[in-house]
């Protein structure tokens, strides 16, 4: 049995540059792209009924790109100004560069080295902080565990969602 067609659960990669197509001119293979799931924001609705203040907490804990962009969404959507004595905190350095995309250099960001447990010396330095923690109605309890480990005061904000996407144009999965 040849295999023709491979089904790739991932969105299409943007450059010719890819292994992928690497792969599909070397073997004469058609690569179908289809992301098996998909990221939505919550409303503003969904979010009101969480009963959280933004404006009441001191810092923010950021784990992803996503995490910023649907805060900085939500933030817009409520109309809410975020300080500039909000500190911010962020998993890792590649994720505090992306978050200069919204905020001006002056604010405070603090970030760790790729690791949860390398924020716990930054953490600790401030500990008398309210922090907010954007997050994914499905996600990891790593930072969450961090803070509760850490006697932290800290609040979880359930800001998008990780949802299945619709596959059900796909006929015939025996073809791949």
């Amino acid at each position: 049995m040849k295999i023709k067609k491979i089904l790739v659960s991932q969105p299409q990669p943007t450059t010719e540059k890819s292994p992928y197509s690497e792969l599909a001119e070397k073997y004469g293979l058609k690569l179908e792209f289809r992301p098996f799931i998909k990221v939505e924001g919550v409303t503003a609705k969904e979010f009101r009924q969480e009963r959280i203040n933004i404006l009441d907490h001191t810092a923010i804990i950021f784990t992803s790109r996503t995490a910023i962009d649907h805060f900085f969404r939500i933030c817009g959507e409520l109309r809410i100004t975020v300080p500039d004595t909000m500190k911010y905190f962020c998993i890792s350095e590649a994720t505090a560069f992306y978050l200069q995309k919204y905020i001006y250099r002056k604010r405070k960001i603090f970030y760790g080295d790729k690791k949860v447990d390398d924020m716990t010396k930054i953490l600790l330095k401030h500990k008398t902080e309210n922090f907010l923690v954007p997050l994914s109605d499905i996600h990891k309890e790593n930072i969450p565990g961090l803070l509760d480990q850490l006697n932290l005061k800290y609040t979880k904000a359930i800001l998008y969602k990780t949802v299945s996407s619709d596959l059900s144009d796909i006929k015939n999965l025996k073809e791949y």
